[in-house]
């Protein structure tokens, strides 16, 4: 497993093109079949917008058991808590 620091990896959290840069990682660990634990630091906010390009895409485009197998988090009980509701929020609403 690969530990990637969004913090690292990305300008912001807040944006439709830093989300990008996340889900253009996760796309590579699920095409070369890696895992990644992805960190996140407390004290960053993550915006709907960054969300929907990041996460939402790779569940959009490969699947929440996929997602389930490509990504672990590492971070803070708040922010766990933001990603899982948004997780949530995405399988409440796709019905395909």
């Amino acid at each position: 497993m690969k530990t990637l620091i969004l913090r690292d990896i990305v300008d912001n959290s807040s944006s439709v093109e830093q989300g990008m840069v996340l889900f253009n990682h996760l796309k590579s660990a699920y095409n070369n079949g890696h895992t990644i634990i992805l960190q996140v630091d407390s004290d960053l906010s993550l915006s709907s917008s960054f969300l929907n390009s990041s996460v939402g895409e790779f569940l959009d485009a490969y699947g929440f058991s996929n997602f389930r197998n490509t990504l672990k988090f590492k971070g803070s009980k708040t922010q766990f808590q933001r990603f899982n509701k948004y997780i949530q929020e995405y399988k409440d609403l796709y019905l395909a």
